[in-house]
């Protein structure tokens, strides 16, 4: 990948990770809370909410206008590219999906009487199903995949 395009994507991480911190900041009181930009602005006065809306919609519109020019220049999104993309929008909702959660919640047994999956509990922990312990697993599992990935790379299996 070419040292620009690196550039562009790092610029975007680090802005995703400020706007993280800033709207972990945020309760659901303050959306309504009002910024105008200019007296007599075109658009008036914005709530944060609809701040918030107007990046979310900002965003897709300009991946839609990059799909096309890249298809336009003989260069559209591949399937590894498409791979990395659902990869990321499903890591996105994981994190967010801990967001107003407590350390106390992270340890709360949410099997409701069932096993989840191929998650094993551990000999001796109570409880044996926690949200904790299944991002954990994600965790886990999602390293072994890329190690798999790195050795079919390097030609062998182990």
């Amino acid at each position: 990948m070419d040292t620009e395009v690196r550039k562009l994507i790092a610029k975007l991480e680090a802005q995703r990770r400020e706007a993280m911190d800033l709207l972990l900041s945020l309760s659901d009181e303050q959306l309504g809370l009002s910024y105008t930009d200019r007296p007599g602005g075109e658009e008036g006065a914005f709530t944060i909410r609809r701040l918030l809306h107007r990046i979310e919609t900002h965003h897709r519109d300009h991946i839609q206008h990059l799909l096309k020019v890249r298809r336009n220049i003989g260069k559209p999104v591949d399937e590894t590219t498409r791979s990395l993309i659902e990869m990321q929008a499903a890591r996105t909702e994981l994190l967010s999906s801990l967001i107003g959660l407590t350390d106390d919640d992270l340890k709360i047994d949410v099997s409701e009487g069932n096993e989840l999956g191929n998650l094993q509990p551990r000999a001796g922990q109570e409880p044996e199903y926690t949200i904790k312990r299944i991002v954990e697993h994600v965790v886990d599992m999602e390293e072994m995949r890329l190690g798999h990935i790195r050795q079919a790379l390097e030609g062998g299996s182990r």
